[in-house]
């Protein structure tokens, strides 16, 4: 990990949640991914492809998940980028996601928080989003257009970062209360301009203007998050193609990539040191899950689907309302992916709920021997292992639907 901020610029970060370093990036460098974005957009590889460039008032949404251009995709792994991501987060980093928003003359500004307290300012960290839902992540933005007043400028909100708290919901996990606009100092325009670098922490609020000029608003707006602080609702996974664009010592930055679908979601339910195994079709055991039913594999709450379908099924078969779930692995086969997820049930209500010889508790000492008299399969006990060995950074993962209610409209 190198280290390249000053004292002068951390303490920039620690104070206001943002960093900006001025003409960060060549004429050259900036031309070069430039043209990656236009590439992307023109042959209508992007979200709003179907609108033909430059239909007028239209966002065109470029991911990195699903490109295979190396003057594109060259700049996650720029040292003048990756260089400050690790020393701001502490430690290695992952790309969460890779975006580049493009706006035609005519496009609305950002919208207003999930939450209501705010009709267009906002705070990133979501409990149902994929990247938004970890506990250390970042923003790395590279201006490709003078963000000025006609263009769109970006506004922050200086110190807001430290008006949301992460408060701990047991030993392994933890929840964010996150600021209410009341809470924060009002945003001010971050004059940046082409070829500028913009880090923001995921808790500082802000606000992209509309597009008022008579040319394209356009930049990089990745998201960084620390290795050891997985994003609660699962990452979504980079293509093949994406992976293997980059430098051999840039693909750590893809730790997730598969061209393979999301097809089945499992879920551990702890309580009181025990998990809940459900019978399988062949005489054995299982977590309790259901098969994902994801229409588009594309966008930034796909993975909360899953997390959506893994409540209803509980709630069905098991009568056991989970409140929350987080991330613990992914597990491939000729099918799909099989992400596994895990929830505490501190309080006992699902060993209160489940009863019948469908189901069974275990717990550590009763796992491997399911395992080697094949009653339960490998995966399901690796994740088991996982849940209860790693020492990462957990969030917690909402659906959508959970996440936004009470939400004012």
């Amino acid at each position: 990990m190198s280290t390249s901020l000053t004292d002068e610029q951390k303490q920039a970060w620690a104070d206001d949640g943002y960093l900006i370093i001025r003409d960060t990036f060549s004429k050259a460098e900036l031309d070069r991914v430039a043209g990656g974005v236009l590439r992307a957009v023109k042959t209508g590889n992007c979200l709003n492809g179907n609108k033909p460039y430059p239909t007028p008032a239209t966002m065109y949404t470029v991911e990195g998940q699903y490109q295979d251009d190396p003057d594109l995709l060259f700049i996650a792994e720029h040292p003048a980028v990756l260089g400050p991501v690790e020393e701001l987060l502490g430690g290695p980093a992952c790309l969460s996601a890779f975006i580049s928003y493009l706006k035609t003359p005519g496009a609305q500004g950002t919208g207003g928080d999930y939450q209501g307290s705010h009709p267009t300012g906002h705070c990133d960290y979501k409990t149902y989003q994929q990247a938004g839902s970890s506990l250390n992540w970042l923003f790395a933005i590279i201006p490709l257009v003078d963000l000025d007043e006609e263009t769109g400028p970006l506004l922050l909100s200086p110190g807001s970062h430290k008006k949301s708290r992460i408060v701990p919901v047991n030993e392994r996990v933890s929840r964010v209360e996150r600021a209410n606009a009341s809470d924060i100092a009002p945003l001010v325009d971050a004059k940046l301009r082409r070829g500028d670098l913009a880090f923001m922490s995921m808790f500082t609020w802000h606000e992209g203007r509309a597009n008022g000029s008579d040319h394209d608003r356009f930049g990089i707006y990745n998201k960084y998050r620390a290795l050891d602080a997985p994003p609660a609702c699962g990452p979504q996974l980079f293509s093949e193609r994406s992976y293997d664009t980059l430098s051999e010592e840039g693909k750590r930055l893809m730790p997730h990539h598969s061209d393979l679908p999301l097809a089945e979601a499992r879920l551990i339910v702890e309580h009181d040191g025990k998990v809940l195994l459900s019978a399988d079709d062949h005489n054995g055991w299982r977590l309790p899950g259901a098969p994902a039913s994801i229409d588009s594999p594309t966008g930034q709450s796909v993975t909360s689907k899953l997390i959506e379908q893994l409540e209803v099924e509980l709630l069905d078969s098991v009568g056991v309302e989970i409140p929350w779930m987080t991330f613990v692995a992914d597990y491939s086969d000729s099918s799909g992916v099989r992400r596994v997820f895990a929830y505490s049930d501190d309080e006992g209500a699902s060993e209160e709920a489940v009863s019948g010889q469908g189901f069974r508790w275990v717990d550590n000492s009763g796992i491997n021997p399911l395992m080697e008299a094949k009653e339960l399969d490998r995966e399901d006990a690796d994740a088991i292992r996982r849940w209860w060995e790693e020492r990462c950074v957990r969030g917690t993962g909402e659906s959508p639907t959970r996440a936004k209610q009470g939400t004012p409209e």
